[in-house]
């Protein structure tokens, strides 16, 4: 009864029904395994989220950004959260665009190589094609692989980042949510991916990357920092491009995300873009991930440099579970302030995950606006302070509590 109760919840969710829906999610959820099929669906039932007045569509972004802050905790820690992503997808205008017939779509397509196929591709981006542009970009995937599909449409999205960074951040997510997903549900977010940057990009030219220069300067990410903290910009390029001829790419971010923890900019976007274009660099060549991290740098903010009073020091020994009290007090109430609890826990031994994990369960007790935006940003924030590591995660994690609304 449990797996068809669920099977029935799974097909409500493309539809408007949630009358039906809701209830039945109240019942299904009970047992912890339904989370994972739950939010592998809303993967590919949000990247559907379709309204001519919004220009860019948030649903998927916030979907990929849940899942990764769930994946931070464990059931039932993390339900609100799930239960917030439920029901924000009832509330969405959308395509009726379903697996099978975006896999009919793209089968019809005959198969090409992938030079022929990208050309293909730009044509129709380029030229505002949209419904042939997503066609094309799923039939790539079947054809080259998910991570063909993700680096042509992370690349595409060069011709312009976009108002805040939207253009790369929701390239990024459908590709996660694509590579997420088995045929044929993987087609629905690369369809509509292909659908948005044809309508985003059309009358775009895509830069020129100059090709690495090796032996310009040392892959050193301390030298980086000491570099942008100090304005020498004219050798910072340098620096990132011998990061990324070293598949280090990821790490040549290490100090941008810390300018972006301190300054995350409206609703978080400059945090979300940084932390999109690091995940994002996994994609791309290393010419595209020195190109892409160097007009971050040049573009996204002019303050680098960890404040000193948030670091963490040898804290004294307090009692494990007065320490996690105060902690979930100040998630949920603001007081104690969070800065307070957030290093007396980190300092008196308490994990880094364990941290996190205690974020994510308290977000049902917040009362936010642009719900969207704040997932996302707060995943953003959540990721960089474990990507950072334990002695520089109070900065982005601080800096997050502080200004979301909860």
């Amino acid at each position: 009864m449990a797996a068809k109760d669920l099977e029935r919840f799974l097909a409500l969710l493309p539809t408007s029904d949630h009358k039906r829906a809701l209830p039945l999610y109240e019942d299904v959820v009970r047992d912890m395994s339904t989370v994972g099929p739950i939010l592998q669906e809303l993967l590919w039932v949000m990247s559907n989220h379709d309204d001519p007045q919004v220009h860019t569509p948030h649903a998927l972004l916030t979907a990929v950004a849940a899942r990764d802050l769930l994946r931070l905790t464990r059931p039932p820690g993390g339900l609100p959260l799930l239960r917030f992503l439920v029901r924000y997808n009832f509330s969405l205008p959308r395509r009726s665009f379903s697996p099978a017939q975006a896999d009919a779509a793209v089968r019809s397509v005959p198969p090409s190589s992938l030079d022929e196929g990208t050309l293909a591709y730009s044509r129709a981006v380029y030229g505002r094609l949209a419904e042939q542009a997503g066609i094309l970009l799923a039939r790539i995937a079947i054809d080259h692989g998910v991570e063909a599909a993700g680096h042509l449409a992370v690349r595409t999205a060069f011709a312009d980042l976009g108002r805040l960074g939207h253009n790369l951040v929701t390239a990024l997510a459908h590709v996660e949510a694509a590579e997420a997903l088995e045929p044929p549900k993987r087609f629905v977010p690369l369809v509509n991916l292909g659908r948005l940057q044809a309508l985003h990009l059309a009358g775009a030219e895509p830069p020129k990357l100059p090709p690495p220069d090796p032996g310009r300067s040392d892959a050193d990410v301390s030298l980086l920092a000491d570099l942008v903290e100090d304005g020498s910009f004219d050798r910072v390029e340098g620096v990132l491009q011998a990061l990324a001829l070293e598949d280090r790419s990821d790490e040549a971010y290490r100090p941008l995300l810390i300018a972006a923890s301190a300054d995350p900019g409206f609703l978080g976007h400059t945090m979300s873009q940084v932390h999109a274009a690091r995940l994002a660099s996994r994609y791309l060549t290393p010419s595209e991930n020195g190109w892409l991290s160097w007009k971050l740098y040049r573009t996204l903010t002019s303050r680098f440099g960890y404040p000193e009073f948030l670091r963490l020091t040898v804290g004294e020994s307090l009692e494990r579970e007065s320490v996690l009290a105060a902690l979930d007090a100040s998630l949920q109430f603001r007081s104690p302030p969070a800065e307070r609890t957030l290093r007396q826990a980190l300092e008196s031994g308490v994990s880094l995950p364990d941290v996190l994990a205690r974020i994510v369960d308290a977000y049902g007790t917040w009362t936010v606006g642009e719900k969207d935006h704040t997932i996302s940003y707060l995943n953003s924030a959540l990721q960089t302070a474990k990507f950072l590591g334990r002695e520089e995660s109070l900065l982005p994690l601080v800096i997050a509590l502080g200004k979301l609304p909860f």
